[in-house]
């Protein structure tokens, strides 16, 4: 299947020249075609916080690549195509897949480069959800104390009597107050108040996510079945801020960044209180992304160190309440057998994988029993209601895990 590779920042003009010509602004970042360039410069759209990643030096990689592009795979329609083909057609602007702890494919491209930040978009809950993992495996944080017992501004709240665990597998019984369908921040207030939409002139609304969370409802009962909005990535933030003291960014450096080795530092966006938007702003370089994930697949051990409590991995790799789940795989048939916890998917699949997704096809997706780990940044054209970024990169995933054992005689 011959296709035209996806024009580039660069050949659509975005951000060329002084002044360029055709400038990206903040109301178009999440758009396309201007996510192609603001997915790799988030940074120089939004307010954001450094996450530090220390002073050591970075924690090497070891190599040992492979032509990976001619494996054939069965996408979600049944059509027949090449790893390759996925990779430039499905809008990647990075992928590296490491097997055994080695890096066995590295890519780039629309001008990206390994020391780039990118956006990790939806994929920033799963950075989220694993710290929320070590402070519970810590007895940091109970899983079964309500929102209100940690956060008494949100007592009254749809969120009060929820307890922690339904906020970690998005299973609270909360609604917004005007719903209102946005494919892109899930509701137009709840944008601006994080800073992604732009404030009309005459909004009299919240301004930030802590003026936001009290405005939620309650809308039945909680822990009966998964819904999935960002803001219960929100309460879970706000309520490790309040138990540690400190900036979810502060945060993830000390417990996590300036473990890994990271290459560079990342990045988290800020609202107008200088609150991490937690389930959709975080930023690191590829490499980095695959750090993370690498530390998640030795459960915990990374850099010569054991990073988290091996109890926290355990509880990420064990996944959700599959019948909580249910109702949206029928919606979403691909997601049959899914569940999410600790703000990641769990797919129960034979290789026992869970992802971390985002928006405009992020991914990093971690297969312990196939020791894999795929991490994928793209800036597909965005929104798309029937999540087609994601399914072009799942799919080719299988015939690579079943392509690696044949390589390496698992």
């Amino acid at each position: 299947m011959n296709q035209p590779m996806p024009q580039t920042a660069s050949e659509l003009g975005l951000m060329q020249g002084f002044p360029p010509a055709s400038r990206v602004d903040h109301a178009q970042q999440l758009l396309k075609p201007y996510n192609r360039w603001s997915f790799q410069h988030i940074q120089l759209l939004n307010p954001v916080a450094d996450v530090w990643r220390g002073t050591e030096p970075s924690s090497p990689f070891e190599y040992d690549l492979h032509d990976l592009d001619s494996i054939t795979y069965k996408n979600y329609l049944g059509q027949e195509l090449s790893f390759n083909h996925m990779v430039e057609q499905s809008y990647t602007d990075g992928l590296m897949v490491l097997h055994r702890g080695k890096v066995i494919y590295e890519r780039y491209l629309n001008n990206m480069q390994p020391q780039t930040l990118h956006a990790w978009a939806s994929g920033s809950k799963s950075v989220t959800g694993t710290l929320a993992a070590l402070l519970v495996a810590e007895q940091v944080l109970d899983p079964q104390a309500t929102v209100a017992y940690y956060l008494p501004e949100l007592a009254n709240s749809g969120f009060g009597d929820a307890t922690l665990a339904h906020v970690l597998g998005m299973s609270t019984a909360v609604g917004f107050a005007e719903q209102t369908s946005n494919l892109v921040t899930e509701n137009f207030k709840y944008g601006v108040a994080l800073g992604w939409n732009p404030r009309p002139a005459d909004y009299q609304g919240p301004t930030n996510v802590y003026e936001f969370l009290p405005t939620m409802l309650n809308t039945g009962e909680h822990g009966q079945r998964f819904t999935y909005q960002t803001p219960n990535t929100d309460v879970l933030a706000w309520i490790i801020k309040r138990v540690l003291n400190c900036s979810l960014a502060e945060a993830v450096s000390t417990f996590i960044w300036q473990k890994l080795g990271a290459e560079r530092d990342g990045l988290w966006v800020v609202d107008s209180a200088c609150a991490e938007t937690a389930g959709s702003g975080f930023c690191s370089t590829l490499r980095d992304m695959a750090r993370f994930g690498q530390m998640l697949l030795g459960r915990g051990a990374f850099n010569n160190q054991q990073i988290l409590p091996e109890a926290a991995v355990l509880a990420i790799e064990a996944g959700g309440d599959q019948i909580a789940f249910g109702w949206s795989a029928i919606a979403h048939p691909s997601n049959a057998n899914y569940s999410y916890n600790y703000q990641w998917w769990h797919t129960h699949n034979q290789h026992g994988a869970y992802i971390a997704n985002g928006y405009g096809g992020q991914m990093l997706y971690i297969a312990p029993k196939a020791e894999l780990v795929f991490a994928k940044m793209s800036s597909y054209p965005t929104p798309t209601a029937d999540g087609s970024e994601f399914y072009a990169a799942m799919g080719a995933i299988p015939s690579l895990i079943a392509a690696l054992q044949y390589i390496f005689a698992l």
